[in-house]
Formats: C-alpha cells, structure tokens, sequence
C-alpha cells in the first residue's frame, strides 16, 4: 500500500492543481527565493491538516456544516484580497523586491500555510484519500496518517521544488520583459480568482465514518 500511496502521491503533485499553478505563477513573477518560501507555508498547511485527520479533529471540521462554511467564506475572501493586492502593483517586481529577505519569506510563507488552511477541499482530500492506503494491522491509525503525512510531504517538497526551479529559469530569462511582466502579473490574478472560484464552489456533501 506504501507503494501505491507514494505512486499516487507523485501524479497527484504532478497533476496541474490550483497550488502548483500558483507556485508557478508565483516564481516566474517574483523568483525562487519567494517560490521556496511559499512551498515551505503549503508543507506546513500539509503537516497541519495530517496532524488534524491523525487526531480526528479533521473529520468534526467536514461534519461541521457551520466550519466548513467559516473556512470556505474566509479562505474566499482572503484570495480576492491578494488578488486585489496583485492588481495594485505596477507591471514591474520594484515593490516586491523592495522588501528585505525576511519580510518576503515570512510573508509568502503565511500566504502558503493560509491558502492551505482557509480551503475546504484541502479538509476534504485529506479525509478521503489518506484512509485508503492504510498499511499496517499493527500500527495505529493516527501513527499510520502521521507517516503517510509525512511520504506526502517529501513527495510534494520534490515535485514542488522542480516546479521551482524551472519557473525560477523563466523568471531570471523573461522577468526584464515589459510584456511578460504584464502577462505574469494577471496570470496571478487569474489563478488566484480560479483557486477562489473552486473554493466558493465546494460542497461538503460527503459523510465520513472510520
């Protein structure tokens, strides 16, 4: 079952998504250094929603109509808000490069863990994909999604970290072209409003019984 989980895990990463597609997006405007620093906020929106389903805490969230709204409404609401910031700034990286290193890093980093967090469908993958790939009679639940968490986390970091080096090369190539600069900056808005659109239109409309 290990096997399988790491193989699906894999395509899963390499499948076009709203996360990788922003993470492209992100880097070719921006650079890697704010690309890894957003990767790292999504592993750890991953170590935290693994924690939740290990700890039951995720399934009371998805049977929790009233949460799960909370979530989506909020997670919504704060994509439109960075797609709005996107839209204020002028068709060069000046703005973005104006900040100091930490302030990029710990600003894409709670972008990463909140885009994570503030998505139901997120709650919703992890409820019923990870409970399919159990693999052990022995160890317990919680212990089995903790290691499964963690094979999902190092296979995402590697998948994601290929991402980053190739929209890092288009961004050190294209990012002094004044065209591509406008094209990069609302192909993030585009998939900022695409992640919002599939965020509003989630439907808890499963019941999870373990």
């Amino acid at each position: 079952m290990l096997f399988s989980f790491i193989f699906s895990s894999f395509l899963l990463a390499l499948s076009p998504g709203p996360d990788n597609l922003y993470l492209t997006a992100l880097t070719s405007k921006s650079g890697k250094f704010s690309g890894v620093s957003f990767l790292i906020g999504l592993l750890i929106g991953c170590l935290i929603h693994t924690i939740l389903l290990a700890f039951g805490l995720n399934t009371l969230i998805i049977q929790n109509e009233m949460i799960f709204k909370f979530i989506k409404y909020v997670g919504v609401t704060y994509l439109i808000f960075l797609s709005y910031g996107v839209y204020r700034t002028e068709n060069s990286y000046d703005k973005f490069e104006d900040y100091k290193p930490s302030e990029n890093f710990f600003r894409n980093l709670k972008k990463g863990i909140f885009m994570n967090l503030f998505n139901p469908k997120v709650f919703l993958f992890f409820a019923l994909f990870f409970p399919n790939f159990l693999f052990s009679e022995i160890l317990s639940f919680k212990v089995q999604i903790l290691i499964l968490g963690l094979l999902f986390i190092l296979i995402t970091f590697i998948v994601f970290g290929l991402i980053i080096i190739f929209s890092d090369f288009v961004h050190r190539n294209f990012s002094k072209n004044k065209n591509f600069k406008i094209f990069a900056k609302y192909f993030n808005i585009s998939v900022l409003m695409l992640i919002a659109l599939l965020i509003f239109f989630s439907e808890n409309n499963i019941t999870l019984i373990y």
